[in-house]
C-alpha cells in the first residue's frame, strides 16, 4: 500500500479530494487496510474553506511540524500519511490522471445532463467510463449536484431556455460561432471563449442565430468584427436572452461563479510576483520535476504551478496553475502551450517539444552525450538558485545512468520525458528571474483568458 508522504503535502488536488470524499460519505482507506467513513468534524470544515492554500491547510494538517490525527471515524484517529494513496493518484483506477480526457469529456457530457435530469449514480450518467470507475464518479459527483442550483441561480428557471452544447449541437447557431471563429482567425474556439453550454430562451434561438450571422457576414476584422460580435453577446446577456457558460468540476459543497471579459472591464493581473520555492527532483521517481511555489507579494497569497502530463505518459507536459495568487485563491487551469510558446518566446527561449526532443518510437533514442549535458546543465543552474530544494542531488554520471535506463524502461523514461520538460520550465524562470512578474502576469492572464478579445462567459466552478 501506497500511503501519502510530506512530498505530497503541497499538492492542493489531493487535499481537495479527501475533503470531497468526506463530505460526500464516501469510504477512505488507511493504513491498517481497512477503510473508514471520516466525521465532518470542525477540523474537515476548516479544511475545506483553505484546501486550495498550502500556507494555511498545511498548518491543520501539519502543526509545529507534526502530524495532525484529524480524519476520525468517532473512534479511531488517522493523520495525513496514514491515508493510501493509491484512489487519489491514479493507482488505485480511478482518477483523472490515468482516465485523462476520456474522464474530462464524460464529466462534461454528464454535467450538461445533470441539467435536465437527476444523477444519483454512475449509471444515471449514461457514462461507461463511470460505471466503471467508481472513485471517478466519487470525484465528478458534486459537480453533478450543484451545477443545475448554480445556473437556475444566474438563469431564473430553465423552463423558458434550451441548453446548447458546443461539443455536440449541430445546428446553425453552432455553425455561426464556429464561422465567427474561422473568420476571425482565432486558432480554436476555447481560446476566444471557453463556454461549453450556451444557454438560450426558445423563442428567441432564431433571432440570436439570424443577428449573430448577420454580424459575420458584414464585418471584417480589420473593421472590429471581434469587438462587436463579442458585444452583442454580452448585451444578450444584459437582456437576458442567452447565457455564454463555462461548466468546471466542483470539488467543493458549494459552486463559485465568475463573470469574466466584461466589455469595457477587462482587468489584467498585474502583480509583483516572486519565487518561493521550487521543488527539482531529477530522480526516476514520480511524475514531474516538483511543485513551482511564487508569492504574490500584492494580495500576500500563493501561486502554485505544475508541469506534467494529463495524463500521464510519453508526450508533451502541461502547465497547469493550482492557485493564482488572488485574494480567493482562484484555480486557474492549464496554461495553453500557445501562451506559454508566446511568454517563452518573448526571451528568445522554447520550450521542449516532446517527441521531437525525445525521439520515437523507442524513447530516448535522440538523446546522446550532447543532449545529456545540456539538460544536466539546466540542472546545475536550477539548483544553484538558493530556493530551489533539490532533493536528492544528482551527479552527471548519476543522471546519464538514469538516461541509459530510460532507453530500455518505458515507465521510467515517461517520468523522465515530464521531468526534463519542467525542468526546462523552471530554468527558464530563474534565468529570467529579473522578469519573473511580467512572465508570469501574462502566463495567469493566458490561462484566465483575459484579452480585450475574448468574448464574455459565466464560469461556475
Amino acid at each position: 500500500m501506497a500511503l501519502f508522504s510530506k512530498a505530497d503535502l503541497p499538492k492542493s488536488k489531493y487535499i481537495v479530494s479527501i475533503v470531497a470524499k468526506i463530505k460526500k460519505g464516501t469510504a477512505i482507506k488507511v493504513a491498517d487496510g481497512k477503510s473508514y467513513k471520516f466525521k465532518k468534524t470542525k477540523d474537515i470544515d476548516m479544511l475545506e474553506k483553505v484546501q486550495t492554500n498550502f500556507q494555511k491547510y498545511n498548518k491543520i494538517l501539519y502543526p509545529n511540524n507534526k502530524y495532525a490525527p484529524i480524519f476520525t471515524d468517532g473512534k479511531k484517529y488517522f493523520t495525513f500519511i496514514e491515508i493510501d494513496k493509491a484512489p487519489f493518484s491514479g493507482k488505485g483506477g480511478g482518477s483523472r490522471n490515468v482516465l485523462g480526457k476520456a474522464l474530462a469529456d464524460a464529466g462534461e457530457l454528464a454535467t450538461v445532463m445533470s441539467l435536465s435530469k437527476k444523477i444519483e449514480t454512475a449509471k444515471d450518467t449514461k457514462e461507461p467510463i463511470f460505471e466503471k470507475n467508481p472513485d471517478a464518479f466519487d470525484d465528478w459527483y458534486n459537480t453533478f449536484q450543484l451545477t443545475k442550483p448554480a445556473v437556475v441561480k444566474i438563469v431564473g428557471s430553465l423552463t423558458n431556455y434550451e441548453i446548447i452544447h458546443d461539443a455536440t449541437d449541430k445546428s446553425d447557431f453552432t455553425s455561426t460561432i464556429d464561422n465567427f471563429v474561422k473568420k476571425a482567425k482565432i486558432s480554436k474556439k476555447d481560446s476566444w471563449n471557453p463556454a461549453d453550454i450556451f444557454v438560450i430562451n426558445k423563442s428567441k434561438r432564431k433571432s440570436v442565430t439570424d443577428a449573430l450571422k448577420k454580424i459575420v457576414d458584414t464585418y471584417d476584422v480589420s473593421e472590429g468584427l471581434i469587438n462587436i460580435f463579442n458585444d452583442k453577446i454580452y448585451k444578450l446577456y444584459e437582456k437576458k436572452i442567452m447565457y455564454p457558460i463555462s461548466l468546471k468540476q466542483i470539488t467543493a459543497d458549494k459552486a463559485n461563479v465568475d463573470k469574466n471579459n466584461i466589455p469595457g472591464t477587462v482587468k489584467a493581473a498585474d502583480y509583483n510576483i516572486e519565487i518561493a520555492k521550487f521543488n527539482c527532483n531529477l530522480t526516476p521517481e514520480g511524475k514531474e520535476i516538483g511543485l513551482f511555489t511564487f508569492n504574490n507579494t500584492d494580495t500576500k497569497k500563493q501561486i502554485n504551478m505544475q508541469v506534467r502530463g494529463f495524463p500521464h505518459g510519453y508526450g508533451t507536459a502541461q502547465t497547469e496553475i493550482t492557485s493564482d495568487g488572488t485574494p480567493t485563491g482562484g484555480r486557474l487551469g492549464k496554461v495553453s502551450t500557445k501562451v506559454v510558446d508566446s511568454v517563452m518566446g518573448l526571451y528568445n527561449d522554447a520550450r521542449i517539444s516532446s517527441i521531437r526532443y525525445f525521439g520515437t518510437p523507442k524513447p530516448f533514442s535522440d538523446f546522446d552525450e550532447k543532449k545529456c549535458k545540456e539538460v544536466y546543465g539546466m540542472y546545475e543552474t536550477v539548483i544553484k538558485e538558493p530556493k530551489v530544494d533539490e532533493g536528492k542531488k544528482l551527479s552527471y554520471k548519476e543522471f546519464d545512468k538514469i538516461i541509459m535506463t530510460a532507453k530500455k524502461d518505458m515507465k521510467i523514461a515517461e517520468n523522465m520525458v515530464m521531468k526534463i520538460q519542467g525542468l526546462k520550465i523552471m530554468h527558464f524562470f530563474i534565468k529570467n528571474k529579473k522578469n519573473l512578474s511580467t512572465i508570469m502576469n501574462k502566463m495567469i492572464n493566458g490561462a484566465k483568458k483575459i484579452n480585450p478579445d475574448n468574448g464574455f462567459f459565466i464560469k461556475i466552478y
